[in-house]
């Protein structure tokens, strides 16, 4: 199960693991610097956020965009939604656009010969019922567009359908004017009776997944949702074996070389705390284990990364407070809503063994909080002793030693790589300690979202979208935590490319580091080995509000020189800004060829993504070659009508297997 296959065994000095450089509280003027960096961005996330407390803001100049919302019939808005879409155009996109049958829609451009096939997004359709408002955006009710792209004849067909739900029949019966008649995980229901001792329902509305044969939308509310691919009428519920958790994880890994996939989810009642699923290409259950927690309180367990042979669960203490358990379980308070941040327990991280679904390690890191990951992968490398083992000395973010500032992709902000100062100063002369000798270790990179600001607040600004005011502490920067998995050490948790100033109200360019950012997203061809590139939504902090950019982050290529590889920053990072009004969503990367790639092939492909034009409150299907994210587009699809902002997507080739 230890199998090498996939692992990169790269022989590399102390200098070129993330964050192990030398930790000297002396000898290098580097670990005050990046200190000092995350403290100057901590106090910005708190001044930003203070902003926001102060009161309603709104888009000014070029993004003061009057959006046409419909004035008349079942989308027309309530004056209190138009209000609020009148201050920030984004939020348009918060409104349904009700059900759009399979028809063909224009075309500008040239859609690429060799890109034939569905592209598929999930979102919620609405997020209100009548003028009652869901209590967090995540209550929406799902909708699923599906895209059938044909480059051979340069032409499109596109739908877009609510995800028909038992909840949303329900819904539908009681009628817009009864306001909110099911319960949800954060939305009670407007009567008392609906609530009581009725669990949650499940919305549909986070992603789409092809699994043994089957189209299906994903969300922890529940089981999976089939639908159509073609017409995306709803089939019904999709339910792979009955010992399964209770839910069904709303961002299930699978291993497309052998069909296999991994989910989780809350266990079913009586008992308490979550499981780990692995099903077969065809859907039959193969092994469900449990998966260790901290603390037996309840906690959200959004998504996870997965390399060649480990799941790795980083699980942030957001935690059901015990003292509204009784009353979330009953239906007298809402679920969701009785959740809070524990920062003293720390977050915790749990790594399994996919081969054998055994935990491998299982501990406490430093308390932070994340949704998304880019994903993972393993790692031969040369390490100090004194930094693989447990213990030792911690900085002030109570990490295992104290960081210098190095993402091991060129952020070099250490000491010389010719110089380098452990701690007694003796390798600068060319000595080096016993206990200093590297060893060679096997680690685990966990590129992960680290959220920039405070958690509660972003929960607030979910809980009320339509008057939810964005800025960079509710964003991410990405990081790449590497893990000793020898001893489960936490070797490192710097940010995977350096970050730039200009979101934060700073001098540089977009392109300076990495924005404010969201939804990563790599080249299928690099998902087990370090990627060379990740495309991210960013936020400029231009005045759009919202996601205005997408950001293509080059990890860099490491270079040998005098028989040591030295990654240096490469300064290639591109963005695509869009203009004032539009906003992007998730892209999806399409390889132009399947399988591998190397890293100077990784960037070979089509970039597709959903935009919002606010202006005139209608999304296109934007085509980009990955390789040029800020030239001419290739292509655009243009829908008679808008989508509402999707989280994640899918996109399955022309007479590509259904497995």
């Amino acid at each position: 199960s230890h199998s090498s296959r996939h692992t990169h065994r790269t022989m590399t000095r102390l200098a070129t693991i993330p964050g192990v450089c030398p930790a000297s509280t002396s000898g290098s003027a580097a670990a005050p610097r990046a200190r000092s960096r995350a403290r100057r961005l901590a106090v910005l996330a708190r001044s930003w956020q203070g902003q926001n407390a102060r009161g309603a803001r709104s888009a000014s100049g070029a993004h003061r965009v009057k959006v046409p919302l419909p004035s008349e019939g079942p989308l027309a808005p309530p004056p209190d939604v138009v209000d609020a879409v009148d201050a920030w155009p984004w939020r348009g996109g918060l409104e349904p656009c009700g059900d759009h049958d399979l028809a063909s829609v224009e075309v500008e451009g040239t859609i690429p010969r060799d890109l034939s096939g569905s592209f598929y997004r999930v979102g919620p359709g609405r997020i209100r019922v009548g003028k009652d408002r869901y209590a967090h955006w995540f209550d929406g009710d799902g909708m699923i567009f599906g895209a059938e792209l044909d480059g051979s004849s340069n032409t499109a067909r596109a739908a877009c359908k609510m995800v028909r739900t038992p909840r949303l029949a329900k819904q539908e019966r009681a009628g817009d004017d009864a306001g909110v008649a099911v319960r949800g995980a954060w939305t009670q229901a407007r009567s008392n009776l609906a609530n009581l001792f009725n669990f949650p329902t499940n919305p549909a509305n986070t992603s789409p997944l092809f699994h043994a044969g089957r189209l299906l939308v994903l969300c922890e509310g529940g089981a999976p949702i089939e639908v159509d691919p073609l017409s995306l009428e709803t089939v019904g519920e999709r339910v792979f074996g009955p010992n399964l958790p209770m839910g069904f994880s709303a961002h299930a890994k699978k291993d497309a070389r052998d069909g296999r996939l991994y989910t989780w989810g809350l266990c079913k009642p009586p008992a308490v705390g979550f499981q780990v699923a692995k099903l077969a290409a065809d859907g039959r259950v193969e092994k469900v284990v449990s998966l260790p927690l901290d603390t037996p309180e309840f906690t959200l367990i959004h998504d996870c990364a997965m390399s060649d042979r480990f799941l790795a669960f980083v699980v942030p203490p957001w935690k059901l407070r015990l003292d509204k358990v009784a009353g979330a379980l009953s239906g007298a308070t809402s679920f969701g809503h009785s959740f809070d941040w524990r920062d003293d327990l720390g977050t915790h991280l749990v790594i399994i063994e996919k081969a054998t679904m055994a935990v491998v390690h299982q501990g406490t890191i430093p308390a932070m909080s994340t949704y998304h990951f880019a994903g993972a992968y393993e790692e031969v490398a040369e390490v100090p002793a004194n930094r693989g083992d447990r213990g030792g000395s911690r900085d002030e973010h109570g990490d295992p030693f104290e960081f210098c500032g190095y993402t091991g992709f060129g952020d070099a902000e250490c000491a010389d790589d010719d110089a380098l100062d452990v701690g007694n100063g003796k390798e600068e002369n060319g000595e080096k300690d016993a206990e200093d000798e590297p060893r060679t270790r096997e680690l685990l990179h966990i590129l992960v979202n680290r959220l920039n600001g405070d958690r509660r607040a972003l929960e607030a600004n979910f809980s009320s979208m339509y008057d939810s005011v964005w800025d960079p502490a509710g964003y991410n920067t990405l990081c790449d935590y590497v893990v000793d998995l020898g001893t489960g050490a936490l070797l490192s948790s710097e940010a995977l490319v350096p970050t730039g100033d200009a979101a934060w109200g700073g001098k540089g360019d977009v392109d300076d580091g990495q924005l404010p950012m969201e939804f990563p997203v790599t080249a299928p061809g690099a998902r087990f080995r370090k990627p060379r590139f990740v495309y991210t939504l960013g936020f400029t902090g231009g005045g759009a509000g919202y996601f205005d950019s997408v950001q293509k982050l080059d990890a860099g290529a490491c270079k040998w020189r005098d028989g040591v590889r030295v990654c240096q920053r490469s300064g290639a990072h591109k963005t695509r800004v869009m203009p004032p009004g539009v906003f992007p969503s998730e892209v999806e990367f399409v390889p132009k060829k399947a399988g591998e790639v190397s890293e100077e092939e990784e960037d070979d492909g089509y970039l597709l993504y959903l935009e919002y034009d606010s202006r005139v409150h209608r999304s296109s299907l934007v085509i980009l070659d990955a390789a040029d994210i800020e030239g001419k587009e290739l292509a655009r699809v243009k829908m008679p009508y808008h989508v509402p902002h999707t989280f994640h997507g899918t996109f399955k080739r022309a007479g590509e297997g259904a497995r």
